[in-house]
This record gives structure tokens, C-alpha cells and sequence, in this order.
């Protein structure tokens, strides 16, 4: 690859942290210097090399501790390594942790000029785009209130409004889209790729898999410190999902709030289609319906499913996609209906809920996601174990 192409260059990266068992050693070991080590070395990465070219949006994943904000911060430049180089070409725009950059005492006005003058803008340059910045964080009635008194979302809101709008070359992204509602996480998905389109060079930390995947052109998968995986991002993905399952066991799903706002679409209607109980016999066939309203004009719509068993395993995630099915072009006010069938369920007995969601063509923008609101069981006369019943033919010979 040729250097003109790279826009962030990784040589042989590794971080030492000299981690301390009380607070008060860190000043004995000033004093006593090399004679005794009060203190044991963690390294955050070691020999970590990548390259990342122009245009190029690139996923990190890995469990808490595996070195994915270390990365970052060394990339930004707001940690030196203990060795190895980087290299980053043109202007940084960084989300890190929340409220980094912020003063709190200031208002949100001040902040947006002092965070745009630390990413190198000029107040003249600011000023041209702080209306821009405003409306996209949509805090036009809390922007002279002190950031101290904004929600959590709010203050990312107004940290990715002013990172987007400095037309950065690289912009590093940590988490931040982890906080909000899916009507910005859509706003900013959209910015994301427009700035893709632009040739901004994106590095995205997230452990929202689904979002990486559609996003990312490429995922490094870290663990404890070290490159693991990287290349597509969905094949990363699903190796680092199935490590983690066989590794710990997937951690019960919380069930998200009731229906999402998206400010798109909502849905009006989500339940089974029987109306004799909810109850089924192994081997039975599930339907549910569903009414989709759209609250802006909306492009073809792709339905999903998810299952979770009563224990909160995540066993159904499926997308009528995978069916060659679409819902239409919705006008505003316009409705689509429509029925799922489990046909002759898998499922082994249990209990389990369902969730419903709507999505745009390519995935990428949620128009709608309901709560855990179909709740049904699955039940045999005989005992079986595991999480499905699958088909099976015995034979056996004597």
C-alpha cells in the first residue's frame, strides 16, 4: 500500500502501566527509585501494527481491558507508547470518554468554540458553522446553559456535533454513539457516511456488533492487548461473538425500553396471531402481526425479528432480508401490515419474548424497535435438553 493511501500507520505499538497496590507507593517509588519495584507492569497493548488507509472505516472490538481505548488515545496522541510508532496524516477529531475536552463550568456556546479551536479551527471558522453544529446536537435552547447541567446525551449530542463539523481527515469515535436515542444514533450513522464518502478516515470502538458491522469496511478484533483478527468485519464479528459465548456464556439480554423513538416510523400493532392462549406445541407453527406506520417518508423497509429466551438467550435474529422480502416505500402517514411464521418451530420448550424492529434497505438506519411485548411458550410431553429440536432421521441396525 502506498504511504499516500494511509492516513493512520501503527509500527510495533506497546503501552506499560506501572499499576500500584496502594496510592502512597507511587511516591516511595520516587524516592527509593530502582533499588525495590513497588509496583507490577500491565501492558494495555503489545506489538499491535496496522495500517489504516484514507476513506477506510475500521471497527475495534474486544472485551473491557483488551486495549481498544489505549489504541485510541496513542492514535490521538493523548498517550505516548512505551514503544513502537504511529504515524496519523491531517487534521484528528476524537470522541474518547465522556465530557473529555469539556470544561463544565462553561456553557455550551464555550465549549464549541474551545473544543473546535483544540481540533484546530479558528473562532472565525467556528462561528461560520456553529448554527450547524447546534442544530445537529438539537440543543438550540440549552446551548448558553453550563454543560455541567446536561444529560449524558446531551453532551454527546453536542461532542459529535462539533467533532463532524471540523471536517476532519481522521475521526475517532469511542463508544460515543452508545448514548442517545436511535433517532440521533440515525443522524449521526448518516453524518458517519457522509463523511465516509468525503474520504474522512474513521476508527469506530464500539460492542454494538450489529452497527460495526454495517458501518465498517474492515474490524480489528483486540484481546488483551494483541491483535486477534482483523478483516471483514462481519467474519471478525462473529469469531469474537463466538468466543465470548464459549468463553462466558452470552450475559441476559436487557430488554430495551418500550418503543424506541426514531422520530421515523412506529409501529402500531405487534402481537400473535392466535387467539387461543400462547402456548404451542413443539413442531407448531408461530405467527405474529405486525403494523408498521411511517412518520416521514421512508425508503423499502427491511423487517426484523429477534427471540430471547425466558433465561435471556438471545436465540432468534433474523431479518426478512434473508427472505428476499421488503416492505414498501412508505409515504408519511402510510401504514404496512404484515405476519412472521415460525413455520413448524424449532424451538425447544421454554418460555420466551419477541421483539420486532424496521430497518432501512442496506440496515443501517433503524426506523422502528419495539420492547419484549410478544411473550409465548414452547412445551412437549416428553423431556428434551439444549435450545432447539431439530429435524433429525435416526437409523439404527443391529
Amino acid at each position: 500500500m502506498s504511504s499516500s493511501a494511509v492516513a493512520i500507520r501503527a509500527s510495533g505499538l506497546s503501552k506499560c502501566y506501572q499499576i500500584y497496590a496502594k496510592p502512597h507507593h507511587r511516591l516511595l517509588q520516587s524516592l527509593i527509585r530502582h533499588r525495590r519495584a513497588l509496583y507490577r507492569d500491565f501492558w494495555a497493548l503489545t506489538d499491535v501494527s496496522l495500517e489504516v488507509r484514507r476513506g477506510e472505516v475500521l471497527g475495534v472490538i474486544g472485551r473491557n481491558g483488551a486495549g481498544k481505548s489505549t489504541l485510541l488515545q496513542i492514535v490521538c496522541g493523548t498517550v505516548t507508547p512505551t514503544s513502537g510508532t504511529v504515524e496519523v496524516t491531517g487534521r484528528v477529531a476524537a470522541l474518547l470518554e465522556l465530557g473529555a475536552g469539556f470544561n463544565p463550568e462553561f456553557s455550551g456556546r464555550e465549549n464549541v468554540y474551545l473544543n473546535a479551536a483544540l481540533m484546530g479551527l479558528s473562532r472565525e471558522d467556528t462561528a461560520a458553522r456553529f448554527d450547524a453544529i447546534v442544530a445537529f446536537a438539537e440543543l438550540a435552547d440549552f446551548i448558553d446553559e453550563p454543560v455541567k447541567t446536561y444529560s449524558s446525551g446531551m453532551f454527546v449530542r453536542l461532542a459529535f456535533a462539533v467533532a463532524v463539523h471540523t471536517d476532519p481527515d481522521v475521526l475517532i469515535v469511542d463508544e460515543a454513539l452508545s448514548v442517545g436515542d436511535f433517532a440521533f444514533r440515525n443522524k449521526c450513522i448518516r453524518r458517519v457516511q457522509e463523511l465516509r464518502a468525503a474520504g474522512t478516515t474513521i476508527l469506530f470502538v464500539s460492542h454494538d456488533l450489529s452497527t460495526l458491522q454495517l458501518i465498517c469496511d474492515r474490524a480489528v478484533w483486540l484481546d488483551k492487548g494483541r491483535i486477534k483478527e482483523v478483516g471483514d468485519p462481519v467474519a471478525v464479528s462473529q469469531n469474537y461473538h463466538a468466543a465470548l459465548a464459549g468463553e462466558e456464556g452470552i450475559a441476559p439480554a436487557r430488554p430495551p425500553v418500550p418503543q424506541q423513538r426514531t422520530d421515523l416510523a412506529r409501529f402500531t400493532a405487534f402481537g400473535l396471531a392466535r387467539g387461543d392462549g400462547t402456548v404451542f406445541a413443539a413442531g407448531e407453527d408461530i405467527a405474529i402481526d405486525f403494523e408498521l406506520e411511517a412518520v416521514r417518508d421512508l425508503d423499502e423497509v427491511v423487517f426484523a425479528v429477534s427471540v430471547y429466551r425466558g433465561d435471556g438467550d438471545w436465540v432468534v435474529g433474523q431479518t426478512s432480508r434473508e427472505a428476499g422480502v421488503r416492505g414498501p416505500r412508505l409515504a408519511a402517514g402510510r401504514r404496512a401490515r404484515g405476519r412472521l411464521t415460525f413455520e413448524k418451530t424449532l424451538l425447544a420448550p421454554g418460555d420466551y419474548a419477541a421483539a420486532f424492529g424496521a430497518y432501512s434497505a442496506d440496515l443501517s438506519l433503524c426506523y422502528a424497535l419495539t420492547e419484549l411485548n410478544v411473550r409465548f411458550a414452547v412445551r412437549t410431553p416428553f423431556p428434551t435438553w439444549g435450545k432447539i429440536l431439530h429435524p433429525a432421521r435416526w437409523t439404527i441396525h443391529d
